[in-house]
């Protein structure tokens, strides 16, 4: 959120109640939409430098077991294609991921400030006032200070949430884990290793990312397990996991960080209240099978940051800010569908392997926002096309395989072997979480455009591209050059095949700074309807 906001010229505070940043593994897998979106926002070769790619998981029995029943992927390995050049997740402990875009957005002058605890705050149609509390040379001072808009993004417990008086409905689950960051001797790095399941209880321990040592991640439950004990003190959820897996060759050594896992799947009905909004765990909780959480919290900001940054620089009318709200619920309650169908597989006394299994949905590709109010369709000609699928329908069980049609609210796709002014490309390298993306594909009578852009292309608001599968010349290469826009020549025909564009069909795809189609358009009438719908004047 604060990296979005501060790329689009916004400036931004960020208060941390804790004296120290996060430790510890928590979520762990970075899914492919969210690798797009760190690429959009330029993290992503900082990202990959420190991950691991996802590693095949082998279980044994417990205890004693040391010949692998059998292995498997939670998630297949799956080939890049053109739409989508990352289509397998990658595994990076939370805490280095926030470590990584903390130096991201200390290069903008931003620190998290450490130590500072929101303890109150009050709305006026003009500003938030938050009266904080933070710890200036060893002494707890007060502030109190306005904001124009405040982003609750401090967790299950939110203390914005509750400022706001937020319901927070749903249930807390009686199943208990505890969770360990631990250095392990004794086995491979190079898979998870799962013991036991049933009603005896389960180990599960898997690899850092960290590329040397033998730090693993360490989870474990069971009916025997004093879970208030194994929280308080570590050496006693050291000797219950030796006993549980009964292998003396595996040993657990000093562990960096521990925690009390008890699964709560909730979320509030509203992400905005006036001038506060909420967002990831602040707004929504589940279970931590599937891998959704992080993730989902990323779609979160980025949903925001867009449209908060234009409605701060008095580009776009705070109207706006309602489709954050209008866009992600569907989504986060599908999250907690889909995670707490896979937790109730998981702590079933047959431990169905389902729990086990990462379905193609979780990689959140399909992710779409068909219905919302500021998403305009020229090729949705029935309802039937809007209706509310917030994960979408995924092509085969994996995630791979050719898209449906595109639709405006959908996911936009990579399109490779672009020439721009003869330097190879993609659509990838061209949107940005700055602007929005305009794609003219050349049936369409760009001259018609020419108002309209240069009204958004003026302020900065967006990039146009004419896409043509040759280079243009005579009329058509002075049409480009009128609109103020740049030649994308589709050598392969690849981003007409993606955004289902045929060579007789006069065409044109905005695609908004989150990476999400903002409209398909098949004149300049629908243009012209999502540009007043989204920008002021």
């Amino acid at each position: 959120m604060a990296l979005s906001l501060l790329q689009n010229d916004v400036p931004v505070r960020i208060i941390e109640k804790d004296k120290a940043h996060h430790t510890g593994q928590r979520g762990a897998a970075i899914m492919p939409r969210t690798i797009e979106l760190y690429n959009f926002l330029g993290v992503l070769p900082d990202i990959y430098k420190h991950s691991s790619p996802s590693i095949p998981m082998q279980s044994f029995e417990m205890p004693g077991g040391k010949v692998p029943l059998k292995q498997w992927r939670m998630s297949p390995v799956l080939e890049p294609t053109p739409a989508n050049p990352w289509p397998n997740s990658t595994m990076l402990g939370q805490d280095t991921a926030e470590r990584l875009l903390r130096e991201h957005i200390r290069a903008f002058g931003c620190e998290v400030e450490l130590g500072s605890q929101l303890v109150s705050l009050v709305q006026t149609e003009e500003y938030v006032e938050a009266t904080l509390t933070k710890f200036v040379d060893g002494r707890e001072v007060t502030e109190t200070t306005q904001f124009k808009w405040l982003i609750g993004a401090d967790g299950g417990r939110s203390t914005v949430r509750k400022q706001l008086g937020l319901s927070f409905l749903g249930e807390s689950r009686k199943e208990r884990h505890i969770i360990a960051d631990v250095h392990v001797t004794g086995l491979d790095m190079h898979n998870l290793h799962l013991f036991g399941g049933g009603e005896s209880g389960t180990v599960l321990i898997w690899p850092n990312e960290r590329k040397d040592g033998d730090l693993m991640t360490v989870y474990a439950t069971g009916p025997d397990a004093d879970y208030d004990a194994m929280a308080k003190d570590y050496s006693v959820f050291k000797a219950y996991v030796e006993k549980k897996l009964g292998r003396p060759d595996i040993a657990l050594g000093d562990s960096t960080w521990l925690t009390d896992y008890h699964p709560n799947i909730r979320m509030v009905d509203t992400f905005q209240q006036g001038r506060v909004f909420l967002a990831g765990d602040a707004a929504h909780v589940h279970s931590l099978t599937g891998g959704q959480g992080m993730n989902t919290s990323v779609q979160d900001s980025f949903n925001l940051g867009w449209k908060l940054a234009l409605v701060e620089r008095h580009l776009a009318s705070p109207t706006l800010l309602a489709s954050y709200t209008e866009e992600r619920l569907p989504v986060v309650a599908e999250v907690l569908n889909i995670t707490t169908d896979l937790f109730n597989k998981y702590v079933s006394a047959t431990r169905e392997r389902g729990g086990w299994v990462r379905g193609g949905k979780l990689k959140q590709l399909y992710v779409n926002y068909r219905w919302s109010s500021i998403i305009v369709d020229g090729r949705a000609s029935a309802v039937a096309d809007l209706v509310k699928n917030p994960y979408g329908n995924v092509m085969d069980a994996n995630g791979g395989g050719e898209l449906e049609l595109l639709r405006a609210g959908d996911r936009a796709p990579d399109a490779p072997d672009l020439l721009l002014d003869n330097e190879r490309t993609s659509l990838f390298k061209i949107f940005s979480p700055s602007w929005h993306t305009v794609l003219m594909f050349s049936s369409f009578p760009v001259s018609k455009m020419q108002s309209s852009l240069d009204k958004y292309m003026n302020r900065g608001l967006l990039r146009a591209y004419v896409v043509s599968r040759q280079a243009v010349q005579g009329d058509e290469g002075n049409q480009v050059q009128e609109i103020h826009g740049k030649l994308l020549v589709d050598t392969k025909g690849y981003a007409h095949k993606h955004y289902g564009v045929g060579p007789d069909t006069p065409t044109v795809v905005i695609v908004r700074p989150d990476g999400v189609v903002g409209a398909i358009a098949l004149d300049d009438n629908d243009v012209v309807k999502y540009f007043s719908g989204v920008f002021a004047g």
